[in-house]
């Protein structure tokens, strides 16, 4: 006699997935017609047929620890190939998208980055925290014998506005905590995948993980999604550009390192850092690095933007989570660049104004990475990582 088994069903779950983008999956009668269209999906226990059926009754902790999710790159060609027009690509969205909310540390940001009605809120806080650099800059800390409008050798100096010191006082220790956040979500969701997972390990964790980065940079998932090829550009574009400006700003905040190992006599700080030329020139290759960068961000960014506006029954739906994450990043982007220009004109006012967004918009950026859509990238590497220790890759040639 068959064993009963109780199924935990989770009503707010279920209507989370259904108000971004499952909200046909209760069309799904299991053909499995998006699994053999899948050219990423498994020969065994295949996506995303299982992770339908899971959906629809709602087994939230089955799909929690299910990284399968990943392997999907939402190239909707399981939506594309649905008998019953049950888009399966949608509901995978849906899914990776409770990942980060539910393993979100704490709780309630997951929740609020996941609202709209949150975001003016949001919004607020990261703009009021940039706000007080600048009261510390001008009136407590910093600026008593400064002028706040100075040029100095051509360029307007922001030192002037909000002082370099300030904003490392909060960056640093701010993203010191939110990365400790950040890894008590990705050790949770290890956790809950080992927990959920039959299959034994047949590759070490740093086999894996070189794996893992080599397909990451060279894209190579995306190759493999034809209906939907063409994101593929914007994807790289975006991913390069945003890792180009990262690491020149990187750069950027160790020379800052340095000036204060100088001013503080700190020898050490000194022998682990170096000076940059300030202001930098134009042709400086830091410079040159994160603007090219920038560009590349900025198209990247523009092309997956408008081809989500040109969403159709073929692209996908377009949810609150994925125009959050992009307007974000194209926010942080674009003023960077701004930044550059404005400090080379006579209008201080303006230039410091693009300055204050683009500082709000890289704490938003930074602070809210764990619980909004910028987390799907350490949780899908994570999620790959696992499967590649694992052994569970896409189906062989002889199964197409």
């Amino acid at each position: 006699m068959s064993e009963r088994v109780t199924v935990g069903t989770d009503i707010e779950f279920i209507r989370h997935l259904k108000a971004n983008g499952g909200s046909t999956m209760k069309k799904c009668f299991q053909c499995a017609s998006c699994s053999v269209a899948c050219e990423l999906s498994p020969k065994e226990y295949a996506f995303p047929r299982k992770e339908m059926i899971q959906a629809a009754w709602g087994l939230k902790d089955k799909l929690m620890g299910d990284p399968d999710i990943w392997l999907c790159h939402g190239c909707m060609d399981c939506s594309q190939q649905c008998p019953r027009g049950a888009r399966p690509a949608d509901l995978m969205s849906a899914l990776r998208s409770y990942v980060y909310r539910n393993f979100a540390v704490p709780k309630f940001m997951g929740k609020a980055l996941a609202e709209p009605k949150s975001l003016p809120y949001l919004i607020l806080f990261a703009a009021g925290m940039i706000l007080t650099l600048v009261i510390a800059t001008n009136a407590i800390m910093f600026n008593f014998d400064m002028d706040f409008f100075a040029v100095r050798d051509g360029v307007l100096k922001f030192d002037s506005f909000i002082n370099k010191l300030s904003i490392q006082a909060l960056f640093i220790p701010g993203n010191i905590l939110i990365f400790y956040l950040a890894g008590r979500g990705f050790w949770n969701y290890w956790k809950a995948m080992e927990q959920h997972s039959e299959d034994k390990s047949i590759m070490s964790f740093p086999t894996a993980v070189f794996k893992v980065m080599t397909d990451f940079f060279l894209h190579k998932k995306f190759d493999r999604c034809p209906t939907n090829s063409n994101r593929f550009y914007g994807h790289i574009y975006t991913f390069y550009g945003f890792m180009g400006t990262m690491i020149a700003t990187g750069i950027v905040v160790i020379a800052e390192m340095y000036e204060i190992g100088v001013h503080l006599d700190i020898k050490f700080l000194q022998a682990i850092t170096f000076p940059l030329p300030y202001p930098m020139p134009m042709d400086h290759w830091v410079k040159i690095l994160g603007m090219v960068s920038g560009v590349f961000l900025t198209i990247g960014l523009a092309m997956l933007m408008i081809k989500r506006y040109r969403t159709d029954k073929q692209d996908g739906i377009s949810t609150y989570n994925d125009w959050l994450f992009l307007g974000i990043i194209f926010s942080v982007g674009f003023t960077g660049m701004l930044s550059v220009f404005g400090r080379m004109t006579d209008v201080a006012a303006i230039a410091y104004i693009i300055y204050f967004v683009h500082l709000t918009s890289v704490f938003m950026l930074l602070w809210y990475m764990p619980f909004s859509k910028f987390a799907h990238m350490p949780y899908r590497f994570l999620g790959l990582v696992f499967l590649k220790t694992r052994g569970r890759e896409h189906k062989p040639e002889v199964f197409k």
